[in-house]
């Protein structure tokens, strides 16, 4: 079975040549579908070819749904060729206990970045066309003081002593966010997080950092904006941090309750107030970018905010970004000192507080139908139901995409973390991040910005995320992305 001759001192890899050979035969319907193939071992020993090299030929096969896999039985003939007609054929499919749907155009890892739907379940579409029909012509009227978004938003942490400011949209964070932090702070980043929404903020342009603008080396992360800002980076364990912190002066340490490896939010609440401690030793703040508040309420950082050290403590709560796809609403609590021009804090204050914003209801008829929407989205308990959905399909959805990576992408490690949404792998050697994200781009899978995450450019961490994909379009992007990675690489 297949007709392979191999040229050794060619310019094309040996895998590349067995799976273009095995490829144009089972195109020419040489074999029945469901024909069991070689095994790895007795075809690598056959073609006197390391087996590893056997494994990845069989993965671009495999990725191109000329062959599938059985777990413990090794790989068959598919049905029917994806290439050999076009690729809506709905022959292709694999005989196995699971059914299988082609893959859409484009594979989607770039998680929370698209502000595509998460979930099907309560999304917004299906609940306007209830809420309208209940409503008509007065999903615009004027909020009512009962709204339980209003109600949502004054029961958030309203036991702290400070101002406590809300935004409605991502320019109105970033007026808030440029009144406290001066052009020249010194500003101190953790690897692993996720800075995307701090990367956004420091751009003056209002677009986020480039990969060609934005790159870390060492300890060190440079930006070709005209910022004058400097950014330093340390890695998220408490000794690291902590000697980072004694040797160098910084203004702000800047972390979010997202991470795709341990972060500082997920220290033990002695060592956080050891942290504090320092800050206030050191005249530095914490700059908290809270995702999950809705989720689940963070016991730590309550007791941290209402702690002696809560005034070292800048928290933003990003508070429907990870429910709702694209939509920027949220909280900031901060102290009248933490502005550094006392006039322009004032003006902030006043544009932006909470309580005067409710009091004065002067809304225009676009933030009427969001707010009374989500009104009517609350009361009607989609709020909990859509936030427990949420986090079954995403734990289902990144076991999956573990146990793909495992199966299919030989050579690659998936590290497990706290992240709903995101994963780390682990590659079998660096990439040039920027250079691979174009090359997957191309080749029709997206990938989330490395930038975001304060990874280096040159790196062997890859991150991904299942979110806005079914678990069959996940099986099928890992054999795609495996597909793409190994051509990069050679």
């Amino acid at each position: 079975m297949f007709d392979i001759e191999l040229k050794r001192d060619g310019e094309e890899n040996l895998y590349t040549q067995i799976y273009e050979a095995i490829r144009a035969e089972i195109l020419a319907d040489k074999y029945t579908p469901d024909t069991k193939m070689p095994s790895i071992r007795r075809l690598a020993s056959r073609l006197s070819v390391n087996a590893e090299t056997v494994v990845k030929a069989y993965d671009l096969l495999a990725a191109e749904n000329l062959i599938y896999k059985k777990e413990g039985s090794g790989s068959y003939i598919a049905p029917a060729a994806a290439l050999k007609s076009n690729g809506n054929d709905q022959r292709l499919r694999i005989l196995s206990s699971k059914n299988f749907s082609a893959p859409t155009k484009v594979i989607d890892f770039s998680g929370a970045e698209s502000e595509k739907e998460f979930l099907e379940e309560y999304s917004w579409d299906l609940i306007f066309d209830r809420f309208y029909s209940n409503l008509q012509g007065n999903v615009f009227a004027e909020c009512q003081p009962d709204n339980a978004y209003f109600k949502l938003l004054q029961d958030q942490n309203s036991d702290l002593n400070k101002n406590t400011l809300f935004y409605s949209s991502q320019v109105e964070l970033k007026e808030i966010f440029n009144s406290v932090i001066t052009n020249e702070a010194e500003l101190l980043f953790i690897s692993g997080n996720n800075i995307s929404e701090f990367n956004t903020l420091f751009d003056s342009e209002g677009e986020n950092f480039s990969n060609s603008d934005f790159q870390v080396e060492s300890n060190q992360i440079s930006s070709g904006k005209d910022s004058k800002s400097n950014f330093h980076l340390s890695p998220a364990d408490y000794d690291s941090l902590m000697d980072y912190l004694e040797e160098n002066t910084i203004d702000y340490l800047l972390v979010s309750d997202e991470s795709t490896s341990g972060g500082i939010l997920d220290w033990s609440l002695s060592k956080l107030k050891s942290l504090l401690e320092l800050a206030q030793m050191l005249k530095f703040k914490l700059i908290i970018l809270e995702f999950f508040g809705l989720y689940s309420k963070n016991q730590k950082l309550k007791e941290l905010l209402n702690s002696k050290f809560g005034d070292q403590i800048i928290l933003i709560q990003a508070l429907t970004e990870r429910i709702f796809p694209g939509l920027k609403t949220g909280l900031i609590f901060l102290d009248e000192s933490d502005f550094f021009n006392k006039k322009s804090g004032k003006k902030i204050i006043n544009n932006y507080s909470l309580n005067k914003m409710l009091t004065e209801n002067k809304f225009s008829a676009g933030d009427n139908l969001v707010y009374n929407l989500l009104d009517y989205y609350f009361k009607n308990d989609y709020l909990s139901k859509r936030v427990k959905f949420l986090k079954q399909r995403l734990k289902n959805k990144k076991l999956l995409l573990i146990e793909n990576v495992k199966e299919h992408f030989q050579g690659v490690e998936a590290v497990e973390n706290n992240s709903l949404f995101y994963l780390k792998l682990v590659l079998n050697q660096p990439i040039n991040q920027h250079d691979f994200k174009v090359f997957a781009e191309k080749n029709s899978i997206l990938l989330p910005d490395y930038t975001n995450f304060a990874a280096a450019a040159e790196s062997s961490e890859l991150i991904i995320s299942p979110v806005t994909l079914n678990q069959f379009s996940i099986k099928q992007g890992v054999m795609s992305l495996a597909k793409v990675y190994w051509q990069f690489i050679s």
